[in-house]
């Protein structure tokens, strides 16, 4: 009985020291996730908002050019189902509409998705 009563107590605080190591969503405000495509490419990046207290994230949509920095911008609202994931609906009409889908994992590790598919977006600056 002690030997089970030490392993809890073990493994409760492995799962504090831990669990506070992982980054959220907070961590993306600002950087620039890139995803390539047949022409100079595409970019989103998180930014946060708001007014009176209120948290607000919206994601800013790049589309490049050659030769130019951008073609054309906008941005959308965000949805975020937990602080280490959120989502949003890219509608243009001269896009790919889809929702997006960004979750952080163990570490650093961003998953990005496309109506539940997973693509890979290197290039986070």
């Amino acid at each position: 009985m002690n030997k089970l009563s030490m392993s809890i107590i073990f493994f409760l605080l492995s799962i504090c020291c831990y669990a506070g190591d992982r980054s959220t969503i907070k961590s993306l405000v600002g950087k620039r996730i890139w995803i390539e495509d047949a022409f100079a490419g595409q970019s989103f990046t998180l930014l946060k908002g708001g007014s009176n207290g209120n948290e607000e994230f919206k994601v800013l949509w790049q589309r490049h050019g050659s030769g130019v920095p951008d073609i054309r911008t906008q941005k959308f609202k965000v949805r975020l189902d937990s602080k280490y994931q959120y989502r949003f609906i890219l509608d243009h009409p001269e896009e790919k509409n889809g929702e997006f889908m960004v979750s952080i994992f163990n570490g650093d590790k961003i998953k990005v998705y496309l109506n539940g598919i997973r693509i890979y977006a290197d290039g986070i600056k």
